[in-house]
């Protein structure tokens, strides 16, 4: 078979040592040279055509795309896009398979325009940190193998299908087994009984290889799943202020399977939130309820626990901060996903694929690829921003509490100075920006009309220009063209266009979805926008 074309990428001044490190070790790594050919613009002889538009050509037709962002953008004409950014959407528009590495400035700021190439970044893909060489090609490493194995040229079992050589069915309890079986045939109608033996329940759910149980049976129904794997815990910790430092106000470890460890921690974090009531009308009590909903908080709980890598050492973490809730688990996105597909209905491929049918069959995963924006719906339902993913380090979701206990959305914004890691990046809120608003197959066109309605609300006949402004930033809490916008405001598009949204995200106020000059452009608030005071 042919090579897979792989191609580094990157400000070429900035990185000219790591696109080297990068390049020699693909090409002397006995696996990797097998299958990859790496090419970096210094290993180009001298050639008649532009090289500016080789670059692209072979950005275009590369397989892989490897992206170094650091602290410069490059070299530029006036208005126009670095190399590096023409070769990333190159790329993209070839359907290639990008992979960012982000390097680690140690308190140093990005270039102006690199940071919003970044932000860009954010957006489309999932990345990693790196803070130094070996870091880096570890990481590289670690991308190239997952994109072998995502191909099937390596093929191995997940975590949840291999087995243990001091395992039997005597650490399985029998009566876990019965209790699933019992909620599995209520929620799904599963086709065996609950007189069955384990074996023969745990053969069906493929998790027995020739009689001896896999790690997911372990993890599902073993009298002691920490005697096997110490670290498959939720610990949670609970702040009173806005950052995650000492003291603890309460602190939790929670242990047994997979079912008691969600259900513990999503009761323990709903005791730390507080409620909301509504107005008083005829009535003598109010009606109240919990700030965020409970659903919301146990979709997340579920995706950390039933999601994550269980081969790594870390555990799931939970901190309750006064402004904000964040959870923690050690995974990645599988390669078949972006982090834009996380913002729409999408295929499903877990990392731990038997664990994900039990709990399916269970109840506790109600569909495949929809969690995310089930959850973005029931936020904005609650007047709440939308959970925001980060996936620097670990998959880690931040669900923003109002400050207040109100149904404020703007009153929601990040802390400017935030110690606890977070998403720097804009979500996308709908499946389809182009579609009318009132399109009822939009499972989120129901939340984009609460919000232009708050913002109609606001409109008048003349409005000043910082009135004009506010209303985008609310409107834009779910993505929205210009068009859209201006309908909403009752202005021509041109004058939104001109005069608001250009300025806009050169401030970096707002975000786009796309990549530049694409069809159907929409535009989000800047998830690290602070709102602005008089």
């Amino acid at each position: 078979m042919s090579k897979f074309k792989l191609f580094i990428s990157s400000v070429q001044a900035e990185f000219a040592e790591e696109r080297q490190l990068l390049y020699d070790f693909v090409r002397n790594d006995e696996l990797l040279n097998h299958y990859f050919e790496p090419f970096i613009f210094e290993q180009i002889a001298a050639q008649d055509t532009n090289p500016r538009q080789l670059y692209l050509e072979e950005a275009a037709r590369c397989q892989v795309y490897l992206l170094l962002v650091g602290q410069q953008y490059g070299n530029t004409p006036v208005g126009g896009l670095s190399p590096t950014e023409q070769e990333y959407h190159a790329a993209g528009e070839g359907n290639a398979y990008r992979v960012a590495l982000i390097k680690d400035l140690a308190g140093l700021q990005r270039e102006e325009r690199e940071e919003r190439f970044f932000r860009q970044v954010q957006h489309d893909l999932s990345y990693r940190i790196f803070a130094n060489p070996s870091v880096l090609v570890s990481l590289a490493k670690l991308s190239l193998y997952a994109y072998l194995k995502y191909k099937g040229i390596i093929r191995e079992q997940s975590f949840d299908e291999q087995t243990r050589d001091d395992v039997s069915m005597a650490d399985i309890d029998p009566q876990k087994v019965r209790a699933f079986v019992h909620q599995a045939r209520m929620k799904r109608g599963f086709p065996l009984s609950e007189d069955k033996e384990p074996e023969t329940v745990l053969q069906h759910l493929r998790l027995l290889r020739r009689g001896v149980p896999c790690n997911g049976a372990l993890l599902l129904f073993a009298k002691d799943p920490q005697y096997f794997f110490p670290s498959a815990v939720v610990k949670c910790a609970w702040f009173l202020g806005e950052e995650a430092v000492k003291p603890m106000e309460d602190y939790k470890t929670f242990e047994g399977d997979i079912a008691d460890q969600i259900n513990q921690a999503t009761s323990w974090v709903m005791s730390k939130l507080s409620l909301r009531y509504g107005q008083r009308n005829e009535e003598v009590q109010t009606a109240s309820e919990l700030e965020i909903p409970r659903s919301v908080i146990f979709e997340i709980i579920v995706n950390a626990v039933v999601h994550r890598d269980y081969n790594s050492g870390g555990s799931v973490q939970i901190a309750v901060l006064r402004n904000r809730i964040v959870v923690r688990n050690p995974g990645t996105l599988p390669v078949e996903l972006t982090k834009a597909d996380l913002m729409k209905e999408h295929g499903s491929y877990p990392h731990n694929p038997l664990i994900a049918e039990v709990m399916f069959q269970e109840g506790y995963i109600e569909r495949y690829g929809t969690g995310i924006t089930e959850n973005i719906r029931k936020m904005q339902e609650a007047h709440l921003l939308a959970p925001y993913i980060d996936l620097s380090a670990e998959f880690i979701t931040t669900i923003w509490r109002a400050n207040d206990a109100t149904h404020s959305v703007n009153d929601a914004t990040p802390a400017a100075n935030d110690a606890t890691p977070m998403a720097n990046d804009a979500t996308p809120m709908a499946n389809d920006a182009t579609s009318p608003a009132n399109d009822a197959t939009d499972p989120l066109a129901e939340n984009k009309r609460i919000v232009d309605s708050m913002v109609a609300e606001r409109v008048k006949g003349k409005m000043s220009s910082q009135h004009l402004r506010e209303c985008i930033i609310e409107a834009c809490i779910v993505e929205h063209s210009v068009e859209e916008l201006a309908r909403l405001l009752n202005k021509s598009v041109p004058h939104i266009r001109n005069h608001f949204i250009t300025c806009m995200v050169a401030d970096g106020v707002l975000l786009p979805t796309k990549t530049p000059h694409t069809p159907g452009q929409t535009y989000i608030t800047n998830p690290k926008y602070k709102k602005e005071t008089n």
